[in-house]
């Protein structure tokens, strides 16, 4: 009977979230303690700090799997009740930080709301797009034109869902579905397939790289798009138009050298870029593409 209701209780605890993550909050939540008055001292409270702030960001960049105000609100809950920080303390830099809050909460719940959307975007974009130089410097912009009015990190994350789902979409497939049965040994075949496995592998994590690094170029552009800059921007006194046409001297030509270093990375095929996706893979991504109109992979 216990075992039932621990069972309920963890199928309970933060909703519909990977048993995994549940665990991994958990861990967490215990180990910050642990750590605490198990170093003790000032020492013990700069290493549990540091913690719960990885720990923090984490929850924000596993915002796909859980809305991140659930554990991260554990976190801060937690943190308050050891002691490392005081209500008032606390007061303070809620009323100093309001503005940046709030905007984190929203840019990270309508993320979490548009992942269906956004990795239909991304999806579409990876199969419909054939030129390796065109599909990087097309994931480069979009990644910067989302993380210009939207959190980089939790844009990011899409991206690494998106990569992961195909990635599995790939590795579940048959080995018929990989390469055709053509008459040719089987050895043969299951080295075919592990040549466009290697290929595949390396043409995500190019992408992958290409719209982190958008990301980066985009978020600098704007009010909203990291958090810093709305801070910067509240103590200058500039609204949003002003504050995009200030840093336009160094946005606009940071991003067009970014995405002429995207181009010519792929072009000269160094620094572990140039991987195409083969053919046989984008089959097997086109079909399952058309059983799922709008992505609603995990």
């Amino acid at each position: 009977m216990s075992k039932i209701k621990g069972k309920v209780i963890l199928n309970a605890f933060m909703g519909d979230s990977p048993l995994w993550y549940k665990q991994g909050v958990l861990f967490a939540l215990l180990l910050n303690p642990a750590l605490l008055y198990g170093i003790g001292g000032q020492l013990g409270e700069i290493v549990t700090g540091w913690v719960i702030l990885i720990e923090f960001i984490g929850t924000l960049a596993l915002a796909l799997n859980c809305y991140p105000l659930i554990p991260g609100g554990l976190l801060a809950i937690e943190a308050t009740i050891m002691g490392l920080v005081k209500p008032d303390g606390i007061y303070h830099e809620v009323e100093a930080n309001l503005e940046v809050i709030l905007l984190l909460l929203f840019m990270v719940a309508g993320i979490h709301f548009m992942k269906d959307l956004l990795s239909w975007i991304f999806s579409k974009l990876l199969t419909g797009i054939r030129s390796k130089i065109l599909l990087s410097l097309t994931f480069t912009f979009v990644g910067a034109f989302l993380s210009a009015w939207l959190d980089a990190l939790t844009v990011t994350a899409v991206m690494i869902a998106v990569a992961i789902a195909f990635y599995n979409i790939y590795t579940t497939a048959s080995l018929d579905e990989r390469v055709p049965d053509l008459g040719l040994p089987e050895d043969t075949r299951q080295e075919a397939a592990r040549k466009d496995f290697e290929q595949f592998s390396g043409f995500l994590r190019n992408l992958m790289m290409h719209g982190v690094v958008g990301t980066a170029l985009g978020g600098m552009a704007t009010q909203v798009g990291e958090p810093q800059n709305l801070i910067i921007a509240s103590q200058m006194g500039w609204d949003f138009i002003e504050f995009y046409l200030r840093m336009a001297h160094v946005s606009i030509p940071v991003l067009v050298v970014g995405l002429l270093t995207t181009a010519l990375v792929e072009w000269l095929k160094i620094a572990g870029y140039g991987y195409q996706m083969p053919e046989a893979v984008r089959q097997i991504l086109v079909k399952d593409a058309q059983k799922t109109p709008l992505n609603g992979r995990e």
